[in-house]
């Protein structure tokens, strides 16, 4: 798990580290603008952490175990291998998050009061979101290519969820019923925005991105009870 979060992990801290040197010590973080400075360069690098750590820790998985014979090992004796599975999500969930808060509390603790708490919950939505279609796609398949299709669905997703809210663009009624059973990735980012301004939880988007999430992640469970691991 630490392996999957050095990269992002590796990327806010330079960053944070880099915009917070250029501020140098002139910048009054207590002021208006010094808080809205810090809040802008917060927004982004949690924006980075969540973002890559969600899709590099799910990422291949179940995939790796298949492709390099590590099933014989693991369940050499009678393991259940979608419990075993759904405890590293987990572990590998809470990880994240723990990381996520002590990387928001570095950066307060060299600024100004910031959104820790709240980006411990975004992260977690995130993590049961795209870490639930990601763990899917790495109980569906052993191709190489499962990240690539989680990042193109959320993209995708973006794209189309844009297009349906914008009021000067049509789109095709049979489009706009697609973006029904795509993920909520607009929801998540709208959870983000009103948690990060200070507002109050959004509970029906909170409700529809765990739920997304979770029925992925126990289509997931399912695949794993059912199908041949020896792929």
């Amino acid at each position: 798990m630490l392996m999957r979060a050095g990269l992002p992990t590796l990327l806010v801290v330079m960053f944070g580290f880099m915009i917070w040197k250029q501020a140098g010590p002139a910048m009054e973080w207590d002021t208006p603008d010094g808080q809205s400075f810090a809040n802008g360069m917060f927004r982004n690098l949690a924006g980075v952490f969540i973002t890559i750590g969600s899709f590099l820790g799910v990422a291949r998985m179940v995939t790796d175990d298949r492709s390099n014979g590590y099933f014989r090992f693991l369940f050499s004796k009678p393991v259940s291998i979608e419990r075993f599975y759904a405890q590293q999500w987990l572990l590998y969930g809470a990880g994240f998050i723990a990381i996520a808060g002590l990387l928001a509390s570095w950066l307060q603790a060299g600024t100004t009061a910031l959104p820790v708490r709240e980006v411990l919950i975004v992260m977690a939505l995130s993590w049961v979101l795209i870490g639930g279609i990601g763990f899917l796609l790495t109980a569906v398949t052993n191709a190489d290519t499962a990240l690539l299709v989680v990042v193109v669905v959320f993209v995708v997703s973006n794209v189309l969820h844009t297009l349906k809210n914008a009021q000067n663009l049509p789109m095709w009624p049979w489009l706009a019923q697609v973006t029904r059973f795509l993920p909520p990735t607009h929801k998540l980012d709208s959870i983000r925005d009103q948690l990060y301004a200070g507002q109050a939880m959004p509970w029906p988007h909170v409700w529809h991105v765990l739920g997304y999430g979770a029925l992925a992640f126990i289509a997931a469970l399912v695949v794993l009870c059912r199908v041949s691991f020896a792929r």
